[in-house]
């Protein structure tokens, strides 16, 4: 049994806790915000938002316990795996079928629009791209160093600098699509390769 409350907090309006000292005032949060109750008194919650890693002292008339495993692609309403928000499943874009329907994107249309994101081209990428290997070349990855034909054993793809628009290089669509997992950042992959090696002293 879940030993975590999960509710959904659909006004998005509460009062902020910051180091266990309740702000004066109501602000606001992102509408339909999903969190775990962490206390409550008469007349409030004490919530905590799992989107924005903050704690919140929610009306409860505000707040509705959600049973979270029945939520996604089979029902009528998703979690976001960005903001963290309830929505009805239409904001979700569809991303492929299997032989149990359709499947949406994790993220909503919203954040999505957030992600794919990119700056303008630059010149550095407009002289990059000439430079894309052809067709039924030999090209091998620089991330993984695997070997294939251009468009026939492999896809290549331009590798972004999502801050600058510049090109870093041309690597295999497998490889960026890892890239793409790992957020584009430096941390999350020095994060992947420290959690590796520390699990990996602890097996020996």
């Amino acid at each position: 049994m879940n030993k975590y409350k999960w509710v959904v907090c659909h006004k998005g309006q509460g009062y902020l806790i910051q180091n266990e000292i309740k702000e004066r005032y109501k602000t606001n949060f992102n509408i339909d915000s999903v969190g775990t109750i962490l206390d409550e008194d008469d007349v409030d919650y004490t919530i905590w938002l799992i989107g924005s890693n903050s704690c919140w002292s929610v009306n409860k008339a505000d707040v509705n316990e959600i049973d979270v495993i029945k939520t996604g692609d089979k029902f009528d309403y998703k979690i976001c795996n960005v903001c963290h928000c309830l929505k009805p499943i239409e904001n979700y874009d569809k991303n492929q079928n299997n032989l149990h329907g359709v499947v949406r994107r994790p993220s909503c249309k919203k954040c999505r629009t957030n992600i794919d994101k990119r700056p303008p081209r630059t010149k550095q990428a407009k002289e990059m791209e000439k430079m894309k290997p052809k067709k039924g070349e030999p090209f091998q990855c620089p991330i993984c160093t695997k070997r294939s034909i251009v468009g026939v054993t492999a896809k290549i793809v331009a590798d972004h600098d999502h801050h600058t628009g510049n090109i870093r290089d041309f690597i295999c669509d497998s490889c960026n699509t890892g890239l793409g997992r790992f957020k584009n950042g430096e941390n999350y992959l020095m994060n992947a390769v420290n959690y590796i090696k520390e699990k990996d002293t602890l097996k020996h």
